[in-house]
């Protein structure tokens, strides 16, 4: 198939020069959340040790929690007017952390430390004894059992953004749509033409933030032909993410999945299909041993998070309540992009000006003509993507038969100075332009790629050494921060009061966890 760059039309051009658009652009919200292993400083041994309780309770502290792992720290900001403003706030969670951390430090890759033998000894996230708390270790044992624990170690940084809602009727207006009154149908609508086109350029994503060539000899590999080995450094010389690759999070479970997003309704149909379709591998799993629940179910998705997705619509949860009932009950609220590495020279794993290109790049994707997809279309948009981590620093890597990958990423980003200039003045930033011209040098081979960069250090060092090398820099950095900070006081007060919250919800169970778990994995 012959794949088409999701292009801003002219008669849009035309219209965002005027100060009504910059207002609208002025209007977005940002946040970030950033995963991170803890890990031994002297060896990259994956911590063994319980998620500390001066951190506070990792069920429900508001911005300091765990993944998969009781060793996979996660870090969540809440809602800010800029990107920045969100960075300033994650920097002041890990700065807290650190201070907390004093014999640990922060893994800052995507790719995994010095991991376990078994996969027994990766320790599963512990909420707790609520019925909340519980059921979320439970899930994390049945994606143990289904796609194995050292791929739950695989860390990144989720962006996420809104538009405001003025934003999706100026843009149905433009797109000719301005007949349909119901904001929330608006809304829906826009957000998913922006997601159909993030997935279409998605591998520019991957070239320009992919920052996962290399992993240590400890994450066990089917196909150690593909990597060049470097002592205990295993090399995909080329790629730009595996973290993104097949060596993710995927699974001949999830590739039966064919979720739509074309429209709202038929995304959360084709999701809730997957949580209740039985699957006979995870059947033969099944459900409960000696040590209780197993997974949640047996389908082909224990929950809707489950399936990995680059982007996800997303809508804020009432207690208890399912992603996709959330969805189909008030509509899409933001987006997660989802497929961002962590950025190793940076403690936040994203640095300004990467915030300023996905800014850039979803806003440019929801300016974009998006028709619907087809199943031809969707096909070629994942070995489009996959060929982009395993290979898309090579030359040879095209998009399609006149392009390469280099090329067409050149050819996107060559009519967006108008609307990074627009970003700026809406930000009173000089931050977007800078980031547009810093991925064309990257494209056009006068800066080096991330990924090139994490290669060369893997070469020298090696996997283990360069991490461990980072992440104490980071560590005394942050440090430095928190000695700094002005509301100590009140980051310790946080994480206080979260364990007092914890222990109320334990204390409110009601009924069995067992009739708990069925009743949230039926919910409608």
């Amino acid at each position: 198939m012959n794949l088409k760059l999701p292009l801003i039309s002219k008669n849009t051009q035309k219209q965002v020069t005027n100060r009504d658009f910059i207002s609208l652009l002025s209007g977005m919200k940002f946040g970030l959340e950033k995963e991170g292993l803890r890990v031994n400083p002297s060896d990259g041994r994956l911590a063994q040790t319980p998620h500390r309780r001066a951190l506070g309770s990792a069920l429900t502290h508001p911005n300091i929690t765990t993944d998969y792992s009781e060793a996979l720290l996660e870090f969540v900001t809440g809602t800010h007017t800029t990107a920045a403003e969100a960075l300033v706030e994650l920097e002041l969670h890990q700065a807290f952390a650190a201070n907390v951390l004093d014999d640990e430090r922060i893994w800052p890759l995507s790719m995994p430390c010095l991991l376990p033998d078994s996969d027994a000894d990766i320790p599963l996230a512990y909420y707790g004894e609520s019925h909340i708390g519980r059921l979320k270790t439970v899930y994390r044992r049945g994606l143990g059992f289904r796609y194995g624990r050292q791929m739950q170690t695989i860390a990144g940084v989720h962006f996420n953004v809104s538009f405001p809602d003025d934003f999706w009727f100026w843009q149905g207006k433009i797109q000719g749509s301005q007949k349909i009154p119901n904001l929330r149908l608006v809304r829906d609508i826009g957000y998913f033409n922006t997601i159909r086109n993030f997935r279409r350029l998605q591998w520019l994503y991957i070239l320009l933030t992919g920052a996962s060539p290399a992993v240590d000899e400890s994450f066990r590999l089917l196909a150690t032909d593909r990597f060049l080995m470097q002592g205990r450094t295993n090399i995909a010389q080329g790629a730009t993410s595996l973290r993104m690759s097949d060596l993710g999070y995927q699974s001949t479970a999830q590739e039966s999945i064919n979720i739509s997003f074309n429209r709202l309704d038929t995304y959360c149909s084709s999701l809730e299909s997957a949580v209740t379709q039985p699957w006979p591998t995870y059947e033969g799993v099944g459900l409960v041993d000696e040590y209780g629940f197993k997974q949640l179910n047996t389908a082909v998705l224990q929950i809707e998070n489950e399936y990995y997705s680059s982007i996800r619509p997303k809508r804020g949860q009432n207690p208890g309540e399912r992603p996709v009932r959330a969805l189909l009950n008030r509509g899409v609220e933001y987006l997660e992009i989802r497929a961002i590495d962590l950025n190793p020279f940076t403690p936040n794993g994203i640095s300004e000006n990467e915030t300023a290109l996905i800014t850039l790049l979803i806003v440019a994707s929801a300016l974009a003509d998006s028709p619907v997809n087809t199943d031809a279309e969707c096909a070629a948009l994942n070995s489009l993507n996959a060929r982009a981590t395993w290979a898309g620093r090579r030359d040879n890597q095209k998009y399609c038969r006149n392009m390469t990958f280099r090329s067409a990423g050149l050819r996107f980003l060559n009519d967006l100075d108008f609307l990074a200039e627009c970003l700026d003045q809406a930000f009173d930033s000089t931050k977007h332009l800078e980031a547009l011209t810093d991925a064309r040098c990257q494209l056009s081979g006068t800066k080096s790629l991330l990924s090139y960069e994490i290669e060369q250090k893997s070469f020298k060092s090696g996997h283990l050494a360069f991490g461990l090398d980072m992440a104490e820099n980071h560590h005394q950095k942050l440090l430095s921060r928190f000695a700094n900070a002005s509301n100590q006081d009140g980051m310790k007060k946080l994480a206080a009061d979260s364990l007092v919250t914890e222990e109320v919800l334990s204390e409110a169970n009601e009924g069995s966890f067992e009739n708990f778990v069925r009743t949230f994995v039926n919910q409608v």
